[in-house]
């Protein structure tokens, strides 16, 4: 596959909001929407895939390298990148950046890995938190059911590039764990297990922040848990809310001795029932937490789709406001020809170098689904939308 950068030519209705955007001022005004029928087409599974499992099944990150090429993953778990002068202009590369070793020992924390959060101060060095699945399921000997979710795993791991993020490596302390359940992988469970989907990583206060979410477990309750490190190169200091302070530091369940399991539990911040999908900054301070969710339609009922949460703190976070109304992967008819996942926010113009605040010109990412026969497949495109002010 041809992987040098195309110019995509923007339509014309989008023109015409990025000006309005642009002399508004700073984004946003509670009542912004997005329409799905602004969408431009980032990535096509159709047309720029490098092989069939290369589609998004992620949520969107981008940063930028020492020499100013921006980075665009939203992968699945052979991780590559989409590469190109700015975020108007991105194409696939088909190199593959990281991928995990498909490792039968759970213990290894290395079977499918998926890059899903970035953090870098020069371009050079970046530090990476991956979502990590052990697929027990694919084998029998400790799934007998062989369903996916019956024995999934999960764990968060770290990694890291010293190459402006064109090869990445998992981070040596520790083998880069950085959350994991509190007891070994123990064949069926029923449901998906562990800690999964770190948000954006955000700086605040003298620390770094990113929310991970947990199923429930034990003493683990379900929810959005919040961690934050004052060094990112040492996957061992980052530190979970125990709804008092951040106190909890998740340890290796195949260490021995095991902690106890009430000491490994982070307490979800209230106010945020769903994974948190993008977390970024406004340009008021004000932190904005993206995720898919049910919630009320102003009229009574409930309505499906993306939704936003607002923060001055990272811990109090307001009421949700629909974003988007839309069928998502978890919700939808099998009368639509289309359903949607994983929403960030990413602003081209953002100064950030993980872009990592919005400032007049964001976009909403977000993955489509082109069903078929009411299934969910690989046939996935990327896509983006201009958030508009009410």
């Amino acid at each position: 596959m041809d992987t040098a950068a195309r110019p995509r030519r923007l339509p014309a209705a989008f023109v015409v909001v990025l000006v309005a955007l642009l002399l508004l001022g700073a984004w946003p005004a509670a009542g912004a929407t997005a329409r799905l029928d602004l969408a431009e087409t980032v990535f096509s599974w159709r047309s720029d895939r490098c092989d069939d499992a290369d589609t998004p099944d992620a949520p969107a990150r981008a940063f930028r390298d020492a020499g100013g090429t921006v980075h665009l993953f939203a992968t699945h778990f052979a991780n590559r990148a989409s590469l190109g002068p700015g975020l108007d202009h991105v194409s696939r590369d088909c190199r593959i950046v990281f991928e995990g070793g498909r490792n039968d020992d759970p213990s290894a924390f290395d079977d499918r890995l998926w890059l899903t959060a970035f953090h870098t101060g020069d371009g050079t060095t970046v530090h990476g938190l991956v979502h990590a699945e052990y697929h027990g399921h694919l084998r029998p000997a400790g799934c007998p059911s062989r369903r996916y979710m019956d024995c999934w795993w999960n764990a968060i791991v770290q990694v890291v590039s010293t190459d402006g993020g064109r090869t990445f490596r998992r981070a040596a302390a520790g083998n880069g764990l950085v959350a994991a359940p509190s007891l070994p992988y123990a064949g069926p469970q029923g449901h998906p297990l562990g800690y999964f989907n770190p948000s954006d990583i955000i700086a605040y206060d003298g620390y770094l922040y990113v929310f991970v979410f947990a199923a429930a477990s034990g003493a683990q309750q379900r929810g959005a848990c919040l961690l934050r490190t004052d060094d990112i190169a040492d996957p061992a200091r980052w530190r979970a809310w125990d709804g008092a302070a951040f106190a909890v530091r998740f340890t290796n369940p195949y260490a021995r001795p095991p902690a106890p399991a009430a000491a490994v539990a982070c307490t979800p911040v209230a106010g945020l029932a769903a994974p948190v999908t993008g977390l970024v900054q406004e340009a008021d301070g004000t932190f904005l937490a993206v995720f898919s969710a049910t919630g009320p339609d102003g009229g009574g009922g409930t309505v499906t789709g993306v939704r936003i949460s607002r923060s001055r703190d990272l811990l109090h976070w307001s009421a949700s406001e629909l974003l988007v109304a839309a069928p998502m992967m978890y919700d939808f008819p099998c009368s639509s020809r289309v359903a949607y996942a994983y929403p960030s926010i990413i602003d081209p113009q953002s100064p950030s170098p993980t872009f990592a605040s919005i400032g007049g010109r964001p976009f909403l990412y977000l993955t489509r689904f082109n069903l078929r026969d009411c299934r969910l497949t690989m046939d996935r495109d990327l896509i983006r939308i201009p958030l508009t002010a009410p």
